[in-house]
C-alpha cells in the first residue's frame, strides 16, 4: 500500500501500479484512488518490485520491497514529470516506518532466522528474543507481556499450531514444531491487533513456510555436539568414582546430531496438446519447497537409587547405639520365635537383580548414619529420534487466482522417556516407557482477485496426530515383581523397581505403572474478503474452528502392593529393646520395615476400577474419554486513509465460543451447580454454622453433555490511528516521524485439558478397588507368596446415580454462565527515522485481562471468621510461657490455669477432647499438646495457621470430637463432606 504523488506533493490519481513477486513472478495490478492511494491486500511474504506508470510522468520502479505476513508494508512513490518511456529506478525498498497500522509487532525474516545459533533449531524459540517475552526455565515456559498461555495464538501458514489439549497450561508450545530452515519469516503482534486476528488470543505468532522461486536453490546442514566438548557436570564430579588415569569423574554422555537438507524452485508439469514441449518448466506458474531434517540425541541422565547393603539383603539389621554398632539377624530372630523366616522368593530374586544391576556399572556410595542402605549412582541412557518433513507447493493458476498447499509431517520417537522420568529404575530392568508421536498439519489456501478492488482468500487447515506415552508397558514389564508394582519404598525407603520416582504420599512409582494415548485434532476454515473503496480498505470475513480430543489411558496397569507391619501383626512383639539392645523407637521401626520387605508382608493391595464408555467398571481397565468444541467468529474492519499522513483503523469482531462437549459417557458433574458449596449453601463462604445447603451429589454425563452455555455476547472492537506530522528537523519532518496509538479487545481460548481437569476429577469415573488390613478385607500377616489373597475385591459393576460425595472426593463444576476471557490492550508509540534503514521507537504498551478462567478452591480453609487465627496466637503465647517456666510445662502449648501466662484454647480443646469445659486445666491432658508436628506449626519463625488446621481437622476422630463439642461441621470448610 502507499501513496503516489508528484514532485510538488500533489497526489496522482488513476496511476497504474503493478506489483511483482521477484521469486515467483506473480503480478498484481492496482489503480490509485482520487486521493492518490493504492492498496493490494493479502500478498504473501516475500520480496517485490513496485512499478508505477501515469500519463505525463516517467515510469517509476521501486525494487526490493519486503512484505511481511500480517504486517502492512508501505511504499510511497514520487513520480517525475517527463516522457512515459523513461524509467526512474529506486532501490531503497519499502518505508522503514510503520505508517499503516497501530498494531505493535516485530518480524524476523530470512538470514535472521537461519543464522541465529539455536541448539533446538526450533523457530518458536526465536520469539523468546523479542521485546515483551519473558523466559524462566525452558523456552516453552515463556510468557509474552505477562499474559496467560491461553492468550497466545500460534499459526503456521494460517494453521493453528498450538497444542489444543495443553493450550491453557503450555501455550508457548506448538504441536508441530516450526524448523529454522523451513521458515521464511515469523511475525509477532503483541498489542492493539485488528478485528481480523483477535479471536484466538491477544498475541499473534505467525510463521510462514519458505516458498519456492524461479531459481533452484538448496542447502545441506549438520549440527553436532559430543561429550568431549562438554564440561563435567557438578554432581557427576561429586558422586562418581574418579578415573584412575585422569583423576576425573566420567562425564554424562551428550551426543547430538542434527542434519538435513532443503531444496526448492520451479515445479515442472506436463503440457497437453499437440506441438510444443512435453513439460512446462514451471517458471512463473508452479513452485515447490521441501525441507527434511533429523534430530538424533543419544541422551543420558545421572540417577541415584537407594538399595540395600549386602548384609541387610542377607537379613542382618545393623544400627548404632552408644557409639557402637549392633547387629541382629532378623531371620534367626523370626525362626527362634516360630514365625515365617524365609525371604520371599519374588522379593529375594528382585533384590538379587538390583544388586547385579548395581554392580554392572556406576558407583555405590554410603549413606550417612545408615548401615542398611546405600546409594547406587549411574547414568541412565536413552535415545531420541525426531524427523521433520515440510513440503510447500504454490501454483499461479492464472493472473487472478493462486493456490498454495503446505504439509508438515513430524515423527517423534523416544525409546526411553527420560524427560518424564519413565527410564528404568535400574540398568536393564524391563519396566520403562517411551514416547512416540506422529504430528501433521496441512493447509490449503486459494487467493482470488474477483475484480480490481475485491480480493478473497479462503484457507482450510488441519492439525492432528496421535501421541503415545509409555504405550509399551504391560503386565509383562512387571514380571520380575511377580506381576505387581511392589512398594519397596513403603517398606524400607528403597527405590522401587518400577520406573518413576516414588510418590511422596503413597510411596509407589506411577510413571511405570500407567500409560496415556491421545489424539488431538484441529479443523479450521477462514475466509477473508478485501474491498478497496477509494481511500477505504474494508476487510470482512469469518472463521470456524473445530477441536476434537480422544484420550485413552491405563492409569494403573497392575495392582500396587504396600509392604509393612500392621499394628496387629505379631511381629510387633519382637520389636523391643530386649531383642535390639539400646535401639531407639525409630531404629525399631526400621527393623520392622526390613522384616516386612524381606518376608513380603502385605498391608494393602491397591487397585482401581475405571468406568468405561459402556457405563461399566473394569478392574485396571483402559479408559477412553472424548470431547469436542466449536468456536467461530465474524469481523469487519476499515482502514481509512483520511490524508496521506493520517490514517485510522477501526473494526469489530463477534466471536461466540461454544462449550466443551463430552462425547463419551464416563464423566460426571454435580447435580446442581450450588452443590459446590455443600452443606453451607450457595455463596455462604466463611459462615460457620450456616447450613442451608446439602451434601453434594453427582450425576453421569451422556454423550453430548455441554459443560457450560455458549457465550454469544462476545463483541470486540478495535481502533487505531497513525499520524505522520511535521515535527521539525529534530523530531522529524514530513514522512520522517510517526505517532501511533491503538486499542483492541481480544478473546482467550482455553485448552481442552480444562474439561478433563474439572469434570474428570469428579467421583464416578473410577472407584477404589483396594484390599487392605485397614478395610478388613485382607487378613493381617498376609504374605506376597500367598497369591490367592491378593486377588481383586468385589466392586459395583455400574455406577448408581446420583452419587453422594464423600470426604475422599472433590467437587468440581463449571459456572454454567461462564464467560469467555478477554484481554484489553492499548499502546502509544513514537517512531523517528534516523537513516534510510534505521528507526528509533519509544513505545508504551498496556494490557488487562478480564473474565480470565480460574479454578477457584472455595473449600479454602477458614481461620478468621471462626476465630481460629486468634486462638492460634494464644497457643503460640502458651508455648512461649510454658517453655519459659520449664519443668513439666516445657514443650507444651496447653493451658495450665490462671496466673501461668497461658490461656484456654476452646477450639483446639474441642478437637482433642470433645465435650468439656475449656477453662479447666484437667481438660488439657492430651499428648497432642506436645506433638512435634503441631509444635512446629506454632514456630515464631515459620508459623503455619493453615498447616495446623490441616493437622487437627484432617483426622476423622478429632472431627467427631469437635462435632460432639458443638462446633458446626462447616467450621473450617464451606463444603466439609467432599474434602478431596
Amino acid at each position: 500500500m502507499g501513496t503516489v504523488s508528484d514532485t510538488n506533493g500533489a497526489v496522482v490519481p488513476n496511476a497504474t501500479v503493478v506489483i511483482k513477486n521477484i521469486g515467483s513472478g506473480q503480478t498484481f495490478t492496482a489503480t490509485t484512488s482520487d486521493g492518490g492511494t493504492y492498496r493490494v491486500p493479502a500478498l504473501g511474504s516475500g520480496i517485490y518490485t513496485v512499478t508505477v506508470t501515469a500519463n505525463s510522468f516517467k515510469k517509476s520502479v521501486v525494487e526490493n520491497v519486503k512484505v511481511d505476513v500480517g504486517t502492512p508494508s508501505t511504499t510511497d512513490v514520487v513520480l517525475e514529470a517527463g516522457d512515459v518511456t523513461a524509467t526512474v529506478v529506486v532501490t531503497s525498498g519499502a518505508e522503514v516506518l510503520q505508517t499503516q497500522t497501530a498494531t505493535v509487532g516485530s518480524t524476523i525474516t530470512g538470514r535472521q532466522i537461519t543464522e541465529i545459533p539455536l541448539t533446538s533449531r526450533d523457530a518458536l524459540d526465536i520469539v523468546t528474543l523479542l521485546p515483551g517475552t519473558a523466559q524462566v526455565g525452558r523456552p516453552r515456559a515463556a510468557t509474552i507481556n505477562g499474559l496467560p498461555k491461553g492468550a497466545l495464538s500460534i499459526t503456521i501458514d494460517g494453521a493453528d499450531a498450538a497444542n489444543p489439549l495443553l493450550k491453557s497450561s503450555d501455550g508457548f508450545f506448538t504441536y508441530v514444531r516450526p524448523r529454522l530452515d523451513a521458515i521464511e519469516e515469523v511475525t509477532v503482534s503483541t498489542a492493539a491487533g485488528g478485528a481480523d486476528s483477535g479471536g484466538d488470543g491477544a498475541v499473534q505468532i505467525k510463521f510462514v513456510t519458505t516458498r519456492g522461486t524461479n531459481q533452484y536453490k538448496g542447502g545441506l546442514y549438520w549440527h553436532h555436539r559430543n561429550t568431549a566438548l562438554n564440561a563435567g557436570y557438578f554432581f557427576d564430579n561429586r558422586d562418581r568414582v574418579a578415573d584412575p588415569v585422569t583423576g576425573k569423574a566420567s562425564r554424562t554422555r551428550a551426543l547430538l546430531n542434527q542434519f538435513g537438507g532443503k531444496f526448492g524452485g520451479p515445479l515442472p508439469f506436463p503440457q497437453f496438446g499437440e506441438g510444443g514441449k512435453m513439460f512446462n518448466s514451471g517458471k512463473d506458474r508452479a513452485f515447490f519447497f521441501t525441507n527434511y531434517e533429523e534430530f538424533r540425541l543419544p541422551e543420558a541422565a545421572s540417577r541415584t537409587r537407594v538399595i540395600l547393603t549386602p548384609t541387610a539383603q542377607a537379613g542382618t539389621f545393623r544400627y548404632i547405639t552408644g557409639g557402637a554398632t549392633q547387629s541382629v539377624n532378623l531371620l534367626n530372630l523370626l525362626s527362634n520365635n516360630g514365625l515365617v523366616s524365609t525371604v520371599d522368593p519374588t522379593i529375594g530374586a528382585l533384590l538379587g537383580q538390583i544388586r547385579t544391576a548395581s554392580s554392572s556399572g556406576g558407583s555405590i556410595t554410603p549413606i550417612s548414619n545408615d548401615l542398611n542402605r546405600e546409594n547406587f549412582n549411574f547414568s541412565s541412557n536413552a535415545n531420541q529420534v525426531r524427523k521433520f518433513f515440510t513440503l510447500r507447493l504454490d501454483f499461479n493458476l492464472n493472473r487472478n487466482h493462486s493456490l498454495e498447499n503446505v504439509t508438515n509431517y513430524q515423527v517423534f520417537r523416544s525409546s526411553i522417556d527420560i524427560l518424564n522420568n519413565a527410564d528404568n529404575a535400574f540398568p536393564g530392568f524391563p519396566n520403562f516407557g517411551g514416547q512416540d508421536s506422529d504430528r501433521y498439519t496441512n493447509t490449503t489456501a486459494l487467493r482470488s482477485n474477483f475484480s480490481s478492488n475485491i480480493i478473497n482468500e479462503a484457507r482450510f487447515s488441519y492439525l492432528g496426530g496421535p501421541s503415545d506415552f509409555r504405550g509399551t508397558l504391560s503386565a509383562d514389564t512387571f514380571a520380575n515383581q511377580g506381576g505387581f508394582n511392589l512398594g519397596l519404598n513403603t517398606a524400607f525407603g528403597l527405590t522401587n523397581a518400577t520406573a518413576g520416582g516414588a510418590n511422596a504420599v503413597t510411596g509407589f512409582s506411577a510413571a511405570g505403572n500407567s500409560d496415556n494415548r491421545r489424539t488431538e485434532e484441529t479443523f479450521s476454515f477462514t475466509d477473508n474478503v478485501t474491498w478497496l473503496a477509494g481511500n477505504h480498505t474494508i476487510t470482512f470475513g469469518g472463521e470456524y474452528k473445530f477441536f476434537r480430543l480422544s484420550t485413552s489411558s491405563r492409569n494403573q496397569i497392575t495392582p500396587n502392593i504396600a509392604l509393612g507391619i500392621d499394628a496387629t501383626d505379631p511381629i510387633n512383639g519382637l520389636l523391643t529393646t530386649a531383642n535390639f539392645p539400646g535401639a531407639s523407637a525409630t531404629q525399631l521401626a526400621q527393623a520392622g520395615g526390613l522384616i516386612s520387605l524381606l518376608l513380603g508382608r502385605v498391608t494393602a493391595v491397591n487397585g482401581t476400577a475405571f468406568l468405561k464408555d459402556d457405563q461399566t467398571y473394569g478392574y485396571l481397565a483402559d479408559q477412553t474419554q472424548t470431547s469436542e468444541q466449536s468456536v467461530y467468529g465474524l469481523y469487519v474492519q476499515d482502514s481509512w486513509k483520511i490524508r496521506p499522513n493520517l490514517g485510522v483503523n477501526f473494526g469489530i469482531r463477534w466471536q461466540p465460543q461454544g462449550p466443551f462437549i463430552t462425547t463419551s459417557k464416563n464423566f460426571s458433574n454435580v447435580s446442581d451447580f450450588n452443590d459446590v458449596f455443600g452443606v453451607s449453601g450457595a455463596d455462604n463462604l466463611f459462615k460457620p454454622g450456616t447450613l442451608t445447603g446439602k451434601v453434594p451429589s453427582f450425576i453421569g454425563t451422556d454423550a453430548g453433555y455441554k459443560a457450560f452455555k455458549t457465550d454469544y455476547n462476545n463483541f470486540a472492537p478495535s481502533v487505531g490511528m497513525v499520524w505522520s506530522p511535521n515535527l521539525g528537523s529534530f523530531l522529524g519532518k514530513d514522512g520522517k516521524s510517526v505517532i501511533r496509538t491503538g486499542y483492541s479487545m481480544s478473546f482467550v481460548r482455553e485448552g481442552s485439558n480444562v474439561v478433563l481437569s474439572i469434570l474428570g476429577s469428579n467421583p464416578g469415573g473410577l472407584i477404589d478397588a483396594t484390599k487392605s488390613i485397614a478395610l478388613g478385607n485382607l487378613p493381617a500377616g498376609t504374605l506376597l507368596r500367598n497369591r490367592a489373597a491378593l486377588s481383586a475385591p468385589g466392586f459395583a459393576n455400574t455406577p448408581t446415580y446420583p452419587l453422594a460425595g464423600t470426604t475422599n472426593d472433590s467437587t468440581n463444576a463449571f459456572d454454567p454462565n461462564l464467560k469467555t476471557g478477554v484481554v484489553h490492550s492499548w499502546n502509544l508509540s513514537y517512531q523517528r527515522e534516523l537513516t534510510k534503514d534505521t528507526v528509533l521507537e519509544v513505545r508504551y504498551v498496556g494490557n488487562r485481562g478480564v473474565d480470565l478462567w480460574r479454578q477457584y478452591n472455595i473449600n479454602e480453609l477458614n481461620s478468621i471468621e471462626n476465630g481460629f487465627a486468634n486462638e492460634f496466637k494464644l497457643a503460640q503465647a502458651n508455648l512461649l510461657a510454658n517453655n519459659a517456666a520449664g519443668g513439666t510445662r516445657a514443650g507444651s502449648f496447653a493451658f495450665f490455669g490462671a496466673g501461668t501466662g497461658t490461656s484456654p484454647l476452646p477450639i483446639i480443646q474441642s478437637y482433642f477432647r470433645g465435650i468439656g469445659d475449656p477453662t479447666l486445666t484437667t481438660q488439657y491432658t492430651s499428648t497432642l499438646y506436645r506433638n512435634a508436628t503441631l509444635l512446629s506449626r506454632l514456630s515464631t519463625n515459620a508459623p503455619s495457621v493453615l498447616g495446623m488446621i490441616g493437622d487437627i481437622d484432617g483426622n476423622a476422630g478429632r472431627r467427631a470430637n469437635a462435632l460432639a463439642a458443638g462446633l458446626p461441621v462447616n467450621f473450617f470448610r464451606v463444603n466439609p463432606t467432599t474434602r478431596g
